[in-house]
């Protein structure tokens, strides 16, 4: 298993940027609940203890989900500023999916200035990602598989997939047992599809996305 390095953070700080931030999403391709992005700026004045805090973090999506959980808590100790934007399901259907993490990303993005108290000197992100509006394109850099290989990204796909499965965990709790969401955690397995097709929609599914494409069930204080 590829592991993430500091190789463009070190390379960033020798052109003479200082606040790094890596960005990834989680939840693009589910059928229900909301997209996540995370975002987190490390501490890179000493590489080494931080690699070695940080020693255990690979790409998400080859880790077993409880490592997942447990590194976003050690990446949220060390990190100078973190933070995750949320899109609902009904701002993907309103804006696309790319609009809806454009907008969590740009959330992520005011959150961690708010608290660093300055802007952020440059992004590399995951090749999927949009460039925040107002962002120069020059402060970005997207990486193809970032989140296996660098590891400001990979910190940043990580607290964003915790944060996912913690929503949709929440969510889950108002809805029919036959969606699954505890295991599948908003993605279209089989039986979570089969459960649509059978009960209809949540106010929390994608109604832009296959197969849930019906109105939703009607839901008191929606």
């Amino acid at each position: 298993m590829q592991i993430p390095h500091l190789d463009y953070e070190q390379e960033l700080l020798k052109q003479g940027y200082r606040l790094i931030a890596g960005v990834d999403e989680a939840g693009r391709g589910s059928i229900f609940g909301p997209v996540c992005v995370g975002m987190v700026v490390l501490p890179l004045d000493n590489p080494e203890s931080l690699k070695e805090s940080l020693a255990q973090v690979r790409d998400s999506k080859a880790l077993y989900r409880k490592k997942v959980y447990r590194l976003a808590a050690d990446v949220q100790a060390v990190a100078l500023a973190w933070a995750v934007g949320v899109s609902s399901a009904k701002e993907v259907d309103q804006y696309g999916i790319m609009g809806a993490i454009r907008r969590a990303e740009e959330q992520a993005l005011g959150m961690v200035q708010a608290q660093l108290g300055c802007s952020v000197d440059f992004l590399l992100t995951d090749s999927t990602m949009p460039t925040p509006t107002g962002l120069d394109e020059s402060h970005k850099r997207s990486l193809i598989r970032g989140d296996a290989q660098c590891l400001s990204i990979a910190c940043a796909a990580i607290l964003a997939k915790s944060e996912h499965d913690r929503l949709v965990r929440q969510l889950a709790e108002s809805c029919h047992p036959d969606y699954q969401l505890d295991s599948n955690v908003g993605y279209g397995t089989p039986a979570h599809i089969e459960a649509v097709r059978r009960l209809g929609g949540t106010p929390y599914h994608r109604y832009t996305f296959r197969p849930v494409g019906q109105p939703p069930l009607p839901f008191e204080g929606d």
